[in-house]
């Protein structure tokens, strides 16, 4: 159950953190309170290191909350506490560990976010936003960006299950954010 005053301290915690393994941890403990407040979703596996891979969150979707209906029942999800937005090179890792699983649907929590736009996207460096949509439309991939700017503004459960369905939707619209 969302507690708001327990959700307040893993965002200070990621907020506070200082080394680069504590900016990763505090992400990955967020992220894990967060989605074992939802109905049906659980937390599996957290820092899965196989010989080719590395997975920071392995969830379980018994998809009885609507906003999962359509997602796969085993979702991955991908931590990055950086001071800058994730590169295309990160979401193209993270979507080939997706497909290597035959899985469809991912979450990748970027601190901020990740590089480029749509509205610029006929620049020679399209970034990540782009691949985005690449990995959707050759793939069937879709892969759902959240910040903490994003967390931060969340009051309770229903404004993650709100944002994580705003952001699905967005995805067929060659929208992130």
């Amino acid at each position: 159950m969302f507690d708001a005053p327990t959700f307040a301290n893993y965002v200070a915690s990621v907020d506070n953190a200082v080394t680069n393994k504590d900016k990763g941890d505090s992400l990955e403990e967020l992220s894990s309170y967060l989605f074992n407040c939802i109905d049906g979703v659980e937390v599996r596996e957290t820092n899965i290191n196989g010989p080719a891979e590395e997975v920071d969150l392995l969830l379980w979707n018994a998809k009885s909350t609507q906003v999962f209906e359509p997602w796969d029942n085993l979702i991955s999800v991908e931590c990055k506490n950086w001071s800058r937005p994730a590169g295309s090179n990160l979401l193209d890792n993270f979507a080939a560990k997706i497909r290597l699983k035959h899985l469809t649907t991912g979450i990748f929590i970027a601190a901020n976010g990740v590089t480029g736009d749509f509205v610029n996207g006929n620049d020679q460096n399209r970034g990540a936003v782009y691949r985005l949509h690449e990995h959707l439309t050759r793939d069937g991939i879709r892969i759902v960006v959240v910040r903490m700017d994003d967390l931060r503004g969340l009051a309770d459960i229903n404004d993650f299950l709100e944002l994580i369905k705003d952001r699905f939707c967005k995805i067929y619209m060659h929208k992130v954010f």
